[in-house]
């Protein structure tokens, strides 16, 4: 199947070239299983519902009980792999130094997926909001994993936390709990247009989270009426 990916162009605020611009993709939402599976249900696919959402929820526990048991686990869609974090000072697992994390990149049928998709250019957004990557101060990954108690480096346009609505604010929601976590405005250690960095608190729970920034913020310095929302991409895996 060839894909298509419609994208908008904004001005790159991290450059002084007036002649820079990023691509920001157009998403269409966000989707989980069960959305999957009534994509699956609507393209005529003759397992029941029930039975498709449950054959997936094996299929992912099989792959994590494999992942942590060592096996480097090849799904096609993508190749995980396990391995230890921190040092080992005194040669014994210590939980406040050491964890574990899973590597996950492209598989083949990604890879190859990926390659064959096009990219039209809508033209240029205005002033769109937009979050485009985000660095784990600690370890220096940008794959979305961060760590608890130290802080996390945002970058994106028009993403300043500015306004007096009470929905302004960064936040993170678990994608598996639905629990919601907004940032302390003591939390933000650095707010700029193009540039967040934040304390990831340590009492937030490890696990899979979503994050949206929410904002009144414009260029020229007017407070927009209501808030706009940029979502990050990439899901963070909190550690």
């Amino acid at each position: 199947m060839i894909h298509k990916l419609k994208a908008w162009l904004v001005k790159n605020h991290l450059s002084q070239d007036q002649s820079d611009y990023v691509a920001v993709v157009d998403t269409n939402g966000n989707i989980d299983v069960n959305g999957i599976v009534d994509e699956l249900v609507a393209e005529g696919m003759e397992l029941k519902r029930e039975t498709a959402i449950d054959v997936i929820s094996r299929y992912n526990r099989k792959v994590i009980d494999l992942a942590l048991s060592g096996y480097n686990v090849n799904t096609g869609l993508v190749h995980m792999r396990t391995t230890v974090k921190g040092v080992f000072y005194d040669k014994k697992w210590d939980s406040e130094r050491n964890r574990l994390h899973v590597s996950i990149s492209q598989g083949t049928d990604l890879r190859k997926a990926v390659a064959e998709t096009s990219v039209e250019i809508l033209g240029e957004k205005g002033e769109m909001i937009a979050i485009f990557n985000i660095t784990d101060m600690s370890t220096g990954k940008t794959d979305g994993t961060v760590t608890r108690s130290f802080n996390i480096d945002i970058k994106g346009t028009n993403i300043k936390i500015f306004g007096d609505s009470p929905e302004t604010g960064v936040y993170i929601n678990n994608t598996e709990t639905g629990e919601e976590y907004k940032f302390s405005p003591i939390n933000i250690v650095i707010n700029d247009p193009s540039r967040l960095m934040l304390l990831l608190p340590a009492n937030i729970a490890t696990g899979h989270y979503e994050m949206r920034i929410c904002t009144q913020f414009t260029q020229n310095g007017r407070q927009l009426k209501t808030t706009r929302t940029a979502i990050l991409s990439t899901i963070l895996t909190v550690v």
